[in-house]
């Protein structure tokens, strides 16, 4: 007898009751669409709004296809894909948890799920144990090495916690970890010499997540495993028939990341050292040469800022990375199998043998420049070239769209009130078996919300905030009593914030000023944040997404300028430059959705229950002025929209004055 059909909506409510929530109108009708999807094989683009439970909208019916598999292992796996670690932490630590405990307590199917990250994520035994002996295998082995210094105490640390871990996963960790660190115990896919040939293959951490992984209902990964799994047609990912893309606005910039080639000397460099043992010495000296050239030939390239765009090469760049791609591959040739060796000089000869294959492939790569491709030279620390597709809608749609069901789901999908941009960008046209769907959000943010455009101020330049953009800002904190999270679109605007606020409120200690650095952790500076509501959080990209602030710490949102692609962006330049030539648009077609989705993102930051109120302030007066603003105003959460500073301030101080008496 087979198993009663599982009703979508019924197991959403009963999942939904479980947690203390209640059914919301928009997340029922994400869910059965999505269910729906799956059943249909029709792809489907679905925005739903902050507050939707968009988690659990596709959650639910991941699910319920699971506990009806048809297929012989009586499996129906899904795979859900993230940009952010936050998300992807949320839905491993929390949602999907509590919605498989309840999902069981009513349908009585037990459904498992997993994490699947790559390789460098977790610590590789084999290079612990070995590595730090080894200064060809990695050039970091003396941080391990004791020492007073921050890394050596670093070092000390973890090496301490790799003896305690379950797990191996640098997420796990709680302590501060330094790059240079982890990549002298981790290693890429490409290095690993695999289970059966490695001495710790049976206690490896990296295995054991990918067997749990392997035997999941519901698998959850990354945007760029994904990429890589579907395009470049590596088997990291489980056998699957439809995927969840969330974040689903993230997609196209982190496939190009993900298909993205790099190479400086240092690569060069490092792969002649971890080869030198095994290669002749006349070919180990070729590399080491070449590599002295390229960085030679690259800090001499006539460069116009710390980035730009190459659209052709330069002959005597031609020529070195044209030495460099043949001595790469003799090196390999040289290296020969490793069948016949020894466990330790296999695995060492295997991992020399990946680090010249990947130099092989990126110079091969960035010698293949083309009109379908961008190279740009980035000079910010070591001078390193990049190469990147042009465009990756057309992969997207025959390796991603055209093998399985996809539903892609955001709170920001749409621009100006239309998919359309967001679905070319990821290879979906009308000739494609595709839907969209706007499901709204529960919040009256007309009500609940002001957007508040300084129309009155001068527009940003290339140096950054006008000082009566600076004042206006510290007016706006001042009437909120804090309660701000200021968003910048670069790292120079945040320091000038900061050097600005901190002398303007230097005879206050009830307006702390909370900086994000590079490399800080968003969840320490969120926590910072709610535990000082009086404090303003000064940030850049990695707080404009992904937080979650309800309540009465953040009662004002200020972005300082529309976040347009930085005009020496390499990418969206060839983009741009692309449309322009062939008589359209580029600023419309490329700039414009790019700027608007995540203008939306970062306006989405105030309204996060159904009890917020506050203001969102753009100091960037072009969006009343220009033009193009009314297609900006479109695309973010309909708050009400006023020019009027006045009113604002007046706002913002009641709201503060309400917000006091409910903390006394």
């Amino acid at each position: 007898m087979s198993d009663p059909v599982i009703e979508v909506t019924q197991a959403l409510n009963a999942v939904v009751e479980s947690i203390g929530g209640s059914p919301r109108t928009g997340q029922i009708e994400m869910a059965n669409a999505v269910s729906d999807s799956f059943k249909s094989n029709k792809h489907l683009l679905v925005e739903a709004g902050t507050g939707t439970g968009k988690s659990l909208g596709y959650i639910v019916p991941a699910l319920v296809r699971a506990a009806q598999g048809v297929k012989p292992d009586g499996r129906n796996r899904t795979v859900i894909a993230t940009a952010t670690l936050a998300l992807q932490r949320q839905l491993i630590e929390s949602d999907l948890p509590a919605a498989t405990k309840a999902f069981k307590a009513t349908t009585g199917k037990d459904i498992s799920f997993a994490v699947l990250k790559g390789r460098h994520n977790y610590i590789c035994l084999d290079r612990f144990h070995r590595g730090v002996d080894d200064p060809d295998d990695d050039q970091d082995a003396t941080l391990f090495q004791e020492s007073k210094s921050t890394l050596g105490k670093q070092a000390k640390k973890l090496r301490k916690w790799v003896d305690e871990t379950s797990t191996g996963d640098r997420d796990d960790y709680q302590d501060d970890v330094d790059p240079r660190i982890w990549r002298s115990v981790s290693i890429s896919g490409r290095e690993c010499v695999g289970a059966a040939k490695c001495p710790w293959g049976q206690e490896c951490f990296a295995e054991a997540a990918k067997a749990q992984a392997f035997a999941a209902d519901v698998v959850v990964t990354n945007h760029a495993l994904l990429a890589i799994h579907t395009i470049e047609n590596h088997p990291l990912i489980p056998d699957h028939d439809a995927i969840v893309i969330d974040e689903g606005h993230e997609l196209v910039d982190r496939t190009t990341t993900a298909l993205a080639n790099t190479l400086d000397h240092r690569d060069v460099g490092r792969a002649a050292g971890m080869a030198r043992k095994y290669i002749s010495t006349s070919t180990h000296d070729k590399l080491v040469e070449l590599g002295d050239d390229l960085e030679d030939i690259l800090n001499n390239l006539n460069s116009s800022g710390t980035m730009s765009r190459l659209e052709t090469l330069p002959p005597a760049l031609t020529i070195v990375l044209t030495g460099i791609r043949e001595s790469a591959k003799l090196g390999v040739t040289e290296l020969g199998p490793s069948s016949q060796d020894e466990m330790d000089e296999a695995t060492a000869k295997h991992r020399a043998r990946s680090a010249m294959k990947e130099v092989f492939d990126n110079a091969a790569e960035i010698l293949t420049t083309d009109e379908h491709s961008v190279t740009w030279l980035d000079l910010s620390r070591t001078a390193t070239l990049h190469h990147a597709p042009l465009s990756v809608a057309g992969f997207l749609r025959e390796s991603l769209f055209g093998e399985q069901t996809v539903v892609m789901t955001s709170a920001t999908l749409q621009v100006a009130g239309s998919m359309e941009a967001t679905a070319k960008a990821v290879g979906l046209d009308e000739s494609t078996n595709w839907t969209g769907l706007d499901v709204g959000s529960p919040f009256d943010y007309s009500k609940q919300g002001i957007l508040y455009c300084a129309a009155h101020l001068p527009g940003p330049s290339a140096q950054g905030l006008p000082e009566e953009a600076l004042d206006e800002l510290a007016d706006l904190i001042e009437a909120a009593g804090g309660r701000t999270l200021s968003l910048f679109s670069s790292w120079r605007g945040v320091e000038r914030a900061e050097e600005y606020l901190k002398l303007r409120f230097r005879d206050r200690q009830d307006r702390p000023i909370i900086v994000a650095r590079k490399g800080d952790s968003v969840a320490d500076l969120v926590r910072r944040f709610k535990e000082t509501p009086e404090s303003t959080l000064l940030g850049t990209v990695s707080l404009w997404q992904g937080i979650d602030v309800p309540g009465n710490t953040c009662t004002l949102v200020t972005i300082d300028r529309i976040p347009f692609p930085r005009p020496d962006d390499p990418v969206f330049a060839a983009r741009s430059a692309r449309i322009d030539e062939t008589g359209g648009s580029g600023f419309r077609s490329v700039s414009l959705p790019r700027a608007a989705l995540l203008l939306a993102q970062g306006v989405g930051r105030l309204i996060r229950t159904t009890e917020d109120r506050g203001v969102v302030a753009v100091l960037d007066s072009r969006l009343a002025t220009a033009n193009y603003g009314s297609v900006l105003r479109k695309s973010l959460p309909p708050l009400w929209w006023t020019t009027d500073k006045d009113a604002v301030t007046s706002a913002l101080i009641r709201l503060d004055e309400t917000a006091s008496e409910v903390t006394k």
